[in-house]
């Protein structure tokens, strides 16, 4: 193959990748609203909102979505033995290079073998779907993506120049910097009538903290995934496989994590006391979470940490646009579509300057 093949090759793939990522960030904004209902059902016979509710719904959009990717599990083989593979790159992990025992996992091409805090991602998930549930219902989804986008841009930049994803590093240069300035604008343009409220200014600190350790998450997400994916004895790779095993470790973990939490704030505060809601739709978040991380985890490693973060968050704010104008039935401003256009010039900018590997 030609190297002007080649390169065509690896633009129609990363086209491909960036597409899937733009959906995901679509299918996050859908969460959003979705749990942001959840909480805020659970809210609306209360004075004012209680961060112990928000905890609640991110517990069930996480455990619901451990056991239906622990239920896919049981039926993909391939799937199980890479949750297999990762469990013996992070016992081998804990190895000196020179012990006799490092067959045991030799580790991945590029990436090694897995250290304990690269498959702990699933936390800043439940990290990202608790601020997501206490604050939506306070800010919007649009505002929510205001904080998380600042978080996760800046944060993705350095996530490649550290060479945190599977990928390698990824140098910060000026086009590729314009990429989260682009986006952190975008969002200010579709919010700027909202930022003198200065009511919830304190708000916006827990979704900028969650956007900066969800950019660091898409990254050894990747990395867990790469790992479930390769078969050292055979050297293949099963890439949908793989994407299912970092998932379900994602989300296990991320639930772990959050039930600890729930239990520290349901002892404090005490159990809801809203009978939970009858609409079905309420409880999607969690199968929404998965398509949402399953991707992420899938593409990474090809496009990089900023440009999944770029995507992801082009998505999330087209999709925030739409279910204003749907599901609120708010009109379309113009600094709406402006904003838009600002997002999909943020993935254009750094994607065009991308090489491939």
């Amino acid at each position: 193959m030609s190297a002007t093949e080649s390169k065509s090759r690896f633009d129609r793939l990363k086209a491909l990748f960036v597409l899937a990522a733009f959906g995901a960030g679509l299918v996050s904004a859908l969460q959003s609203h979705v749990n942001g209902s959840f909480t805020s059902y659970l809210n609306a016979p209360l004075a004012a909102a209680e961060p112990r509710n928000g905890i609640v719904v991110a517990v069930i959009s996480f455990a619901s979505a451990a056991l239906i990717l622990t239920a896919m599990l049981a039926c993909v083989p391939k799937a199980r033995q890479g949750v297999g593979r990762v469990w013996a790159s992070l016992r081998a992990g804990r190895l000196k290079a020179t012990d006799a025992d490092k067959s045991r996992h030799p580790g991945v091409a590029g990436i090694g073998r897995l250290r304990w805090f690269q498959v702990i991602g699933g936390a800043a998930g439940g990290l990202f779907v608790a601020s997501q549930s206490i604050t939506v219902g306070a800010l919007g989804i649009s505002m929510f993506v205001v904080a998380t986008t600042a978080g996760q841009s800046v944060s993705s930049l350095f996530c490649d120049r550290l060479g945190f994803a599977p990928g390698g590093q990824r140098p910060i240069t000026v086009f590729r910097a314009i990429g989260p300035a682009l986006a952190i604008s975008a969002i200010l343009v579709a919010q700027w009538t909202r930022l003198g409220n200065l009511d919830q200014w304190y708000l916006l600190a827990l979704p900028i903290i969650a956007g900066v350790c969800v950019a660091a998450q898409h990254a050894v997400n990747g990395r867990v995934e790469t790992t479930a994916a390769t078969d050292i004895v055979g050297d293949h790779t099963y890439r949908l496989s793989g994407a299912l095993s970092a998932t379900f470790i994602n989300f296990v973990v991320g639930t772990i994590a959050l039930a600890v939490v729930a239990a520290i704030a349901l002892a404090v505060s005490g159990l809801p006391t809203t009978a939970f809601p009858g609409q079905w739709w309420m409880y999607t978040g969690g199968v929404l979470g998965a398509l949402f991380i399953g991707t992420a985890a899938a593409v990474v490693h090809k496009i990089g940490v900023l440009l999944l973060a770029l995507s992801l968050i082009a998505g999330q704010i087209s999709g925030g646009v739409l279910l204003d104008v749907t599901v609120r039935g708010q009109d379309l401003p113009l600094t709406s579509i402006i904003a838009v256009a600002l997002t999909f010039c943020a993935v254009a900018v750094p994607a065009s300057t991308t090489r491939a590997k």
